[in-house]
């Protein structure tokens, strides 16, 4: 008997922002065999085996940006999918400035006002955004 294939364990999104109306974004790598290279994106990733959400992200905004949060929740979103389970993505305050971010992953490290958000990102990455900040874009 043929066994059914896991199942995706949702990752983890930071949508990390400044009392300044500021979100911070990576530059993801532009190589072969990553979702979305060279796009703007959020801090994230995914779960270790038994890692429970709030430490994953933790875990992934400390090695991506080199911060610890001020204030962090797991808020609840709409997929962007209907078809698919949306991640755990979770708001997070932060106020320090854009020189105190450590790039630990990809190829830059932004602090980008929300109403200047990059052309060049996941459409499922703006859906959350804006989403969490209620910002239009346009």
């Amino acid at each position: 008997m043929a066994e059914a294939p896991p199942k995706k364990i949702p990752g983890c999104l930071a949508v990390i922002l400044t009392s300044r109306r500021e979100i911070i974004l990576q530059l993801r790598d532009d190589k072969p065999g990553i979702g979305w290279p060279g796009y703007w994106s959020l801090p994230g990733g995914g779960r270790e085996p038994g890692e429970r959400p709030m430490d994953t992200i933790l875990r992934e905004i400390k090695e991506e940006t080199g911060i610890t949060p001020d204030t962090i929740e797991e808020a609840t979103v709409t997929p962007y999918d209907p078809l698919k389970i949306p991640p755990h993505v979770f708001l997070v305050s932060w106020d320090g400035e854009e020189g105190e971010l450590v790039l630990g992953e990809g190829q830059a490290l932004r602090l980008v006002p929300l109403t200047q958000l990059p052309e060049k990102m996941p459409p499922h990455i703006r859906h959350y955004i804006l989403q969490l900040t209620a910002v239009n874009s346009m």
